[in-house]
């Protein structure tokens, strides 16, 4: 599965770096999506931010890059600290409680986000036709 990830905000599709991805090399296991509710005041919050952060109103003349920073802001403030907890897990020491707690999550993981299997489809018969 690519790195990339895409976010829909009113019908505009918005493709953007998922962070905790960019230089992962695990395998990506599953596609996640998310539906989420957000007021203008929301986004306005997300622009704030990104604002005080060095960034311009101006830069909001950009329709495009606008959405992507809000994408961006939304996901990867969290994804990166998805990525440094991954890394920390695979660091840590074998017989440590930290250890069996990782392993123990990873183990849940994988049995709650597991592929499911399509139910069987009933074959059909077909119908006699009368004549």
């Amino acid at each position: 599965m690519a790195k990339q990830a895409y976010g829909m905000a009113n019908g505009q599709v918005t493709e953007f770096t998922a962070a905790h991805r960019a230089f992962n090399d695990t395998p990506a296991a599953m596609q996640l999506t998310l539906t989420v509710p957000m007021s203008y005041e929301d986004i306005a919050a997300v622009y704030y931010l990104v604002m005080n952060g060095g960034g311009l109103l101006s830069d909001l003349d950009d329709e495009a890059w606008a959405r992507e920073v809000l994408f961006d802001t939304l996901f990867n403030d969290s994804a990166e600290n998805i990525e440094s907890n991954r890394l920390e897990m695979a660091e840590l020491e074998p017989g440590t409680e930290e250890y069996e707690l990782a392993q123990a999550i990873r183990a849940r993981v994988a049995e709650i986000f597991s592929p499911v299997s399509a139910p069987a489809q009933r074959k059909r018969s077909r119908a006699k036709v009368s004549r």
